[in-house]
């Protein structure tokens, strides 16, 4: 169980999106790779994720039809920062 928890964080360290900047982030100054590490644990984080999931459900609620309203949950789970 240790090896298999040291491989994901040093995956989540070491991938390549860790050391990826937008215009965004270079603007704002926050470009180090901590910074990185500590959005894309946000991102695995349980709570956050089913905060996440409760809003992207609320909006697809509100979707004239089902299809539509898949559509909207699934890009809105898909993007990070949508929440």
């Amino acid at each position: 169980m240790k090896k298999l928890l040291g491989i994901i964080v040093l995956g989540l360290l070491l991938g390549g999106n860790a050391y990826s900047a937008t215009v965004e982030d270079i603007m704002n100054g926050d470009t180090s790779i901590w910074y990185k590490v500590g959005n894309t644990i946000d991102d695995i984080n349980p709570l956050n994720y089913f905060k996440k999931r409760k809003k992207c459900q609320a909006r697809a609620d509100r979707a004239d039809t089902v299809a539509i309203g898949k559509r909207w949950y699934k890009d809105c789970m898909k993007n990070p920062g949508n929440y």
